[in-house]
């Protein structure tokens, strides 16, 4: 209870250093759920969709080295696609880590809009439709890879929370 107060207190101060602009959709306690309201849960998030673009960049290379910037290119839609529709979803409000089960849940949620959207954005920037086995790959991965860096890091904030 008292991480709650201090945390929904540094949430609100947070967000009136924004400007207006910036501000995404409050809850009904005035808790922004932006990105930017929970930096280190982006910034997972992000290494997570890094990561899968990584493994399948390297699993497609000759000799399984990572071209930095291919890797980049590959994970720029899904970013873009993610970090413009979860906030609507709500996958950056307090309660969307606050257990394992609903941070999978609520994953889950973000998931099945963002990353068809990143697939559909990058047949838009490649110039073609992306073949069904890259869909169903990104789909099963991306889902893997997001709902256990989202649940690992809810499991490792609620082991902060009890130790202090």
């Amino acid at each position: 209870v008292k991480y709650h107060v201090v945390y929904r207190s540094s949430r609100r101060h947070m967000s009136s250093m924004l400007p207006r602009h910036m501000k995404s959709f409050n809850n009904d306690d005035g808790i922004p759920s932006s990105p930017l309201d929970r930096p280190a849960l982006s910034l997972i998030d992000a290494t997570a969709i890094f990561i899968f673009a990584a493994i399948g960049k390297a699993s497609h290379a000759p000799d399984g080295s990572i071209d930095i910037l291919a890797v980049g290119m590959t994970a720029f839609p899904f970013l873009l696609s993610w970090f413009l529709t979860t906030p609507l979803l709500g996958l950056y409000r307090p309660e969307a880590t606050s257990d394992w089960k609903q941070s999978i849940t609520t994953t889950a949620r973000g998931w099945i809009v963002a990353i068809p959207l990143g697939c559909v954005l990058r047949g838009v920037i490649k110039g073609y439709v992306p073949p069904l086995p890259f869909v169903i790959v990104t789909m099963i991965a991306t889902l893997i890879i997001l709902s256990a860096v989202r649940a690992a890091y809810t499991a490792v904030s609620e082991l902060y929370v009890e130790m202090f």
